[in-house]
C-alpha cells in the first residue's frame, strides 16, 4: 500500500511537471523600454535628446528622498528609453533593464513562477501607472515585463513627444553578453518562448552572436558570445546615410568627438555605431540587407568557453 501511494506521488509530480513544461508562454508584444545608467543624467538625457532627437515624456523622483530616479525619453507610441541615475544601481550592467510588453503581467508572472523562477508575489503598479514585474536572466540582467494600462503614462501620451528631430522610431533589439548558453536559451527560447533567428561569426572560426526572436513580434535579443563584446541596444533607421546627414545637422554634433563611420555588418546591413556618454553602444541598423537578399546563420562551432 505504501509503495502504490509512493507511485502515485511520483507520477502525480511527473504529470504536473510534463504540464507545467509543455505550457506555452503568454505573448511577448514587443521591446517595451531600454533602461540605461548615467553617472551624470543631464549629459546623458542631452546625448538622447539634442543629438539622437528625442523628447523628454517626464521625470520621476525617488520615493523615500525626492531625489530623481530617471528620466523617460520617448521613442514611440509604445517604445521608450529610460536614463536612471546610477548612484543607486552600483551592481547593475549599464543596461541596467531591458522590458517587454505584454498583454496581461500576472498572466506572465504566474507562468515565469511556475517555470521555476524567482519572482515577486504579485505584480506592481509603477508611478507611471503600468503594470509590472521583473526577473533576472542567467547572466543577472533585470528583464522587466510591463503591461500598459488605460491610465498609464503610455496610453494617455499617445501622438505626444514625438518630434520630426527623431533619429528613430523602432527599437530593434537588445544584446546582452552571455557566458552559459545553455542557461541563456532556457530562459529566452524555452520559458519565454523567443525562436532562435540567426548566428553569426566575427572570424568565421567560432560563433559571436546568437538572435533570438520573439515568434509575434520582429524585436529580438542578441546573445553575445565574446565577453569583450560591448552590451549594447539598437535603434532601426531605414537609411544610414540619411541618418548620419541628420546626426550631423544638430547643434549637438560638435560636442560629440567620436568618428561617424558606417559599415556593414556580417548580417549585411549597414550600420552606425554611436557611443552616449557613459560608453553606452547604441546602433543605428538599416532594416535590410544591401543586396536585399538573406544571409545565411552561420554553423561555426560556439566558443570552447560558453558551455
Amino acid at each position: 500500500m505504501k509503495s502504490k501511494l509512493i507511485y502515485l506521488i511520483i507520477l502525480l509530480f511527473i504529470t504536473i511537471s510534463l504540464h507545467v513544461a509543455g505550457q506555452k508562454a503568454p505573448q511577448l508584444l514587443g521591446i517595451s523600454h531600454i533602461a540605461v545608467k548615467a553617472t551624470d543624467v543631464e549629459k546623458s538625457v542631452a546625448f538622447y535628446r539634442d543629438f539622437l532627437g528625442f523628447a523628454e515624456q517626464g521625470r520621476l523622483n525617488n520615493l523615500d528622498d525626492g531625489s530623481l530616479q530617471l528620466v523617460f525619453i520617448k521613442v514611440s507610441d509604445t517604445q521608450w528609453i529610460e536614463v536612471f541615475d546610477g548612484k543607486r544601481y552600483e551592481k547593475s550592467d549599464r543596461i541596467h533593464q531591458i522590458s517587454f510588453r505584454v498583454n496581461d503581467a500576472e498572466e506572465m508572472r504566474s507562468y515565469l513562477e511556475k517555470n521555476g523562477l524567482k519572482v515577486p508575489a504579485k505584480v506592481s503598479r509603477g508611478q507611471i501607472k503600468n503594470l509590472g514585474v521583473t526577473v533576472k536572466d542567467p547572466h543577472g540582467y533585470n528583464i522587466e515585463i510591463q503591461q500598459y494600462t488605460p491610465e498609464g503614462w503610455i496610453v494617455r501620451d499617445q501622438g505626444k513627444f514625438l518630434p520630426e528631430t527623431r533619429i528613430s522610431n523602432h527599437i530593434a533589439h537588445a544584446a546582452v553578453i552571455v557566458d552559459d548558453i545553455e542557461a541563456s536559451q532556457h530562459f529566452y527560447c524555452d520559458i519565454l518562448g523567443f525562436k532562435e533567428s540567426w548566428r553569426g561569426s566575427a572570424d568565421g572560426k567560432e560563433l559571436s552572436w546568437l538572435h533570438v526572436k520573439m515568434p509575434d513580434s520582429p524585436d529580438f535579443v542578441e546573445l553575445m558570445l565574446n565577453p569583450t563584446s560591448d552590451p549594447h541596444f539598437c535603434l532601426e533607421v531605414p537609411d544610414i546615410e540619411k541618418a548620419k546627414a541628420k546626426l550631423m545637422r544638430t547643434a549637438y554634433f560638435p560636442n560629440y568627438l567620436k568618428p561617424l563611420d558606417t559599415k556593414t555588418g556580417k548580417n549585411q546591413k549597414r550600420q552606425l555605431n554611436l557611443y552616449d556618454p557613459e560608453g553606452i553602444r547604441v546602433e543605428l541598423m538599416e532594416p535590410n540587407t544591401v543586396d536585399g537578399k538573406s544571409v545565411p546563420p552561420s554553423d561555426a562551432p560556439f566558443p570552447q568557453k560558453i558551455k
